[in-house]
């Protein structure tokens, strides 16, 4: 019996139950049992009673116990249920307190699942409480977790990032940036921040690493008590918040409709799509990485969890961005748009490998889809701009000739746009591969020739000029003065050179190409003396004439001078180099000619009869090609 009482409390119910039953069966089997028997079973069945009395005193014992560590935990975590402070500023001791209360609570919930349903009212009662408790607890951490990730957030510090500016959006302080429209003329935008770009990246710290402890705590105490769903839940809201504050607000990224989009004007859209290639960089390279990189230090444990969150955090805000990207693509094709297409062609390219990395498995694969099709629509919209810049160069055609013979809007334009385009000199390169074009240079030779001069990109680019050298042929044939058609020829073709000259330009056009394009320019500078001073200078040339006919001679010359001199001081040679160098080559034909011819006839003319003196000559020279708007007096004139 020793050895029963031992076990029975093992045994418990079940015990007593069978052994209650089956003295029970006796007693009920045969009303005429011996008196002996049943004296032995009424003992028996009182010492059974009694045994049940001892289990029943023992289990209240136990049970006792256990209720009194669950109103210690219950009291802990009421008493933060009304405290609105954070858990974490209490310090370490009372937040082990709070996680210890909670285990106790967890203890006896599952200690209650594990046994039989009870019929005690006391034991159902604690089981309830404990419910309740547990509810009360996962909400005020719950609410910790929200208090802690908003409190202790920490944005990217653009100031630390390395960075370097891309070209001006298409011209210099000197320069103007116009359409293809010869009557549209809009002065050059200056660099902006926008066009900053990233150089170096890493990781940043999202919220403040002292903290990310305490809500590792949280997330496994919520997850052990099958909370995980409404910690997954707080924790996404507050990220996904953070991470629109931070690209809405900080980066200042507008929102658009699609139909704002479509209709925005290009002045604002400009400025609009070179926001966007910014925020995208800085949020696929930095942000995103290190919004994985939090979810994965809190959330790791937890199977795939980590990478739900981070997509649910991040997908609304990336599908915004992508959206943007989408719908400028759907507007038409402008020429002005393509140094700004192929800035979002460039990034999202670039920037494929690193989504790649962010959403590898099947929950982000449709964003990683999302942003190859839209690096796909961009290339194809980017290639169509491109083809279309050209195009719009070739039809562009003029009803009258240019004022003042100088750069032509035209040229700026299109130089100036070209100058930008090395900078994406792999996107061109990569777009305009299978793209066959006829090339200005068929064989280009030299020992310091570089192999970029023979790349896709450099062939389509002297292409493109090409076709505006044969827009410049047609718009020169428009002047009535032959010499003034040599001057626009001139001070376009010098402009085309020195651009590439001064500019990565010439790693791509070549050597050959320049040399061929200063010699053109040359012979307008050959063409434009001899159009206008061969007749003059005949005038003065050696004869054996009488005094009269040398003194109409110098008078003609006089005219014919004056005549020059009236109209040429309008006409336009921009570049100061240049007008120097014309200055002192006329300057050394016309006042040498002059010269010789008064030193051999001045005293037979006369000086009555001489307008002008060498010195004369030489002063009015400067004068010409200042693009005056009326002729200077050539009297005030000869008396400086």
């Amino acid at each position: 019996m020793a050895e029963f009482e031992l076990k029975l409390p093992v045994q418990k119910n079940h015990v007593f139950e069978a052994c209650h039953h089956v003295v029970k069966a006796l007693r009920a089997s045969d009303n005429n049992l011996d008196a002996n028997l049943r004296k032995l079973l009424s003992d028996l069945e009182s010492h059974l009673s009694t045994f049940g009395m001892v289990d029943t005193e023992v289990e209240d014992t136990g049970f006792s116990k256990i209720k009194d560590r669950f109103e210690e935990a219950e009291k802990t975590i009421l008493g933060w249920e009304q405290n609105q402070s954070m858990i974490l500023d209490a310090g370490l001791s009372e937040a082990d307190q709070f996680f210890q209360a909670l285990y106790e609570v967890q203890t006896v919930l599952v200690g209650f699942k594990a046994l039989p349903i009870k019929a005690n009212q006391k034991e159902k009662d604690v089981y309830n409480q404990a419910t309740v408790a547990l509810d009360i607890a996962m909400l005020r951490l719950e609410k910790e977790l929200c208090d802690v990730l908003y409190q202790h957030k920490q944005h990217v510090n653009l100031e630390y990032l390395a960075v370097s500016s891309r070209g001006k959006d298409i011209a210099y302080n000197d320069e103007s940036f116009v359409s293809l429209d010869d009557e549209v003329v809009v002065e050059a935008s200056s660099h902006e921040d926008d066009d900053e770009e990233i150089l170096g990246f890493q990781n940043a710290d999202l919220v403040d690493p002292l903290v990310v402890p305490h809500v590792k705590a949280i997330a496994n105490a919520m997850f052990a008590c099958d909370y995980g769903q409404a910690f997954c839940r707080a924790f996404n809201n507050v990220r996904r918040e953070d991470l629109e504050e931070y690209m809405f607000f900080t980066l200042e990224m507008e929102r658009f409709s699609f139909v704002d989009i479509l209709q925005m004007e290009w002045e604002n859209l400009n400025g609009k799509m070179r926001k966007w290639t910014k925020v995208l960089k800085i949020i696929t390279r930095i942000y995103l990485p290190s919004e994985k990189q939090l979810c994965e230090e809190i959330l790791g444990e937890f199977d795939s969890v980590s990478t739900s969150c981070f997509v649910e955090i991040s997908k609304e805000s990336i599908l915004s961005l992508l959206n943007f990207g989408e719908t400028v693509a759907m507007r038409p094709s402008q020429p002005e748009m393509l140094e700004r297409f192929l800035s979002m062609y460039e990034v999202t390219s670039e920037i494929l490998l690193d989504v790649d990395n962010l959403f590898p498995d099947e929950t982000g694969s449709f964003l990683r889809m999302a942003f190859h099709e839209l690096s796909k629509k961009l290339a194809d919209r980017t290639i169509a701009t491109f083809l279309k810049f050209k195009d719009a160069i070739a039809s562009n055609e003029s009803t009258r000739a240019f004022p003042g013979g100088g750069i032509h809007h035209l040229t700026r334009y299109v130089m100036n746009y070209l100058k930008l385009l090395p900078e994406y000199t792999d996107a061109l390169n990569s777009l305009l591969e299978n793209l066959e074009v006829e090339d200005s240079i068929t064989e280009i030779t030299g020992q310091d020739t570089l192999p970029s001069t023979f790349s896709p990109m450099a062939k389509h680019l002297r292409s493109i000029v090409s076709t505006l050298e044969s827009s410049l042929d047609r718009k020169a044939q428009l002047y009535a003065d032959e010499s003034l058609k040599f001057i626009f020829l001139m001070n376009n073709f010098h402009y085309m050179v020195q651009k590439v000259k001064g500019s990565e330009l010439r790693h791509l056009f070549g050597d050959e190409w320049i040399r061929k394009h200063i010699a053109r320019y040359q012979r307008n500078v050959t063409n434009y003396e001899r159009s206008t001073w061969s007749s003059v200078l005949s005038l003065i040339k050696d004869s054996n004439d009488s005094v009269a006919t040398l003194r109409e001679r110098c008078r003609l010359f006089g005219l014919a001078f004056d005549d020059v001199y009236k109209n040429q001081t309008r006409w336009s040679v921009p570049d100061p180099e240049l007008r120097d160098d014309l200055h002192i080559s006329t300057s050394v034909k016309v006042v040498q000619s002059y010269r010789g011819f008064l030193g051999r006839n001045e005293g037979r003319i006369g000086e009555k009869h001489i307008r002008y003196t060498c010195e004369d000559i030489e002063n009015l020279l400067l004068d010409l090609f200042e693009c005056l708007p009326s002729p200077r007096s050539l009297r005030s004139s000869r008396r400086r």
